[in-house]
This record gives C-alpha cells, structure tokens and sequence, in this order.
C-alpha cells in the first residue's frame, strides 16, 4: 500500500481500479479498509473508476500522533489532496461518508476547485444530539442491506480492531468533533457542482442530512428506509444511486433534482 508525507504526517493509501478517479473518504475509527473495501463499495466502483482511497490521519495504517493538534477537518481534506497529488489528479469527485462527508465539505468549500462532484452519505448540516462518539445499533429487520456472515462479520471486526488505537481516536474526537460543526451552514450556497446526499431513515443524521441537501444549490437527497449509520452504506438503493449520479456526472448530464422521500 503506498503512502506520502506531503501533508506532514505518514498518511497510506490505496489504489485500486481504472477509469474516471474516484477519491473514497472513510468515517470516524474506520479506515479504506473497513468502510469501503468490506462494505463492497471497491468492488462495485473499481470496474469504471481509478479509485483513491486514503486513511486518514489517526486511522488505519496512517501516522496516529497522540496531539489533539495534529487533527482537524483541514487537516484531513490536506491528506486526501496529498494523496491526489501524489498519484497525478488534480481535479475528482469525492465520495465521504460519517466523518468523510465532513472531509468532503471542507474540500467543496475550501478547496472547489479540486472537486468535481461530491457523494455524501450519513452527515448533515450539523451534529444531532443523540450522536455519540461510535455507533452502536442493530440492524432493523426492515434493513435490505446485505447481513454480513459470521466468516465475513470475523474477517470485518478483526480488520478493525487491528488499526484501532483508542488514544489516537480520543484525540481525533477532541479535535475534529468537540465544540465544532460540521460545516458552516451559511457557505453551502456557494456549492455549485452536482452534490448526492444520503441518510437512512433510522440514522440520527438523517435530519442533519436533509437539510444539507436542501441548502447546497441543485443537490439531491436520498432516503435510504429502515438503515441506520451503520448500515447505509451497504444499502442497495444507496450503490444505485451512486452509480448513476457518477454515470450522468461523467457523461456531462445534471443530477435529477427531485429528491427521494
């Protein structure tokens, strides 16, 4: 797996796939790992996209300094451009879920013209109260997300507890989420590339998430029923959209703006 210290830290990534670039940005106490390549995502995706898929500082096998100065949403968007300048692209659209779609936003707004299109899954406009610092749900039975296995729920857990580091993510915690928002509602209008928000409907982001997409210009919003956080990103209905938002971003066709209540 290569690596880059270009934005100060030793920051590792994958790549996988070929075609149009795709940059996939994991949630809090993942890794590329975890949230895309056990979920299925790097399957789905890598046939028609070079994909790009970094683990951020404190997570994975990237660099995890035990100061809460070492973390922030700038900080994060500066691995994923590291890593995009590492491998030669200088424009994408990204893909953040959780904690990613934060990343996502701050590369938007901060960094647009590095970003082409923006997928974002399980954030919102601002942090609900009943967030924690993990989720911890259990899969409703009207979820129609894949049930993992008890051979692929091993080979899962044990991927994600051998990156954990409960320091590294207790200082990721303080610096990224405490006292902050997610995003500075007041700045969404100034998105104006095609923008895909999704949320299960059992997930308490979905609120937030709504009203994301209600306040960034043109951006579409899908309801994912009966998922939670943890479970929306294998929904089915969620890796159909995405392909066909990619599908009409590349062809050069504007997202249908209609939302799906």
């Amino acid at each position: 797996m290569p690596y880059t210290r270009r934005s100060g830290l030793r920051i590792h990534y994958r790549v996988a796939g070929s075609g149009h670039p795709l940059v996939l940005i994991h949630g809090y106490s993942s890794s590329g790992l975890t949230n895309w390549v056990s979920s299925g995502w790097v399957e789905l995706l890598s046939s028609h996209h070079t994909l790009l898929i970094p683990d951020l500082r404190g997570h994975g096998r990237s660099q995890k300094p035990y100061a809460t100065t070492a973390y922030s949403v700038p900080a994060m968007a500066k691995d994923v451009l590291a890593v995009m300048d590492r491998e030669g692209f200088r424009r994408a659209p990204v893909f953040g879920y959780s904690m990613g779609g934060m990343v996502a936003l701050e590369l938007l707004l901060n960094h647009p013209d590095r970003v082409e299109a923006a997928i974002i899954g399980g954030m919102g406009s601002y942090f609900p109260r009943a967030r924690g610092r993990f989720s911890i749900e259990r899969q409703a039975a009207a979820s129609t997300a894949p049930r993992r296995k008890p051979v692929e729920l091993a080979r899962f857990l044990g991927g994600y507890f051998s990156q954990f580091d409960p320091i590294a993510l207790d200082r990721v915690f303080r610096g990224v989420f405490r006292g902050n928002q997610p995003v500075d509602p007041a700045r969404l209008h100034e998105i104006h590339v095609p923008v895909l928000v999704a949320a299960g409907t059992r997930d308490p982001f979905f609120p937030p998430a709504h009203d994301l997409a209600a306040a960034i210009p043109g951006a579409r919003f899908v309801t994912l029923a009966e998922e939670g956080h943890l479970s929306a990103i294998r929904n089915p209905l969620f890796r159909a959209e995405v392909e066909a938002f990619l599908g009409r971003m590349e062809a050069g066709l504007p997202p249908p703006r209609v939302a799906t209540e």
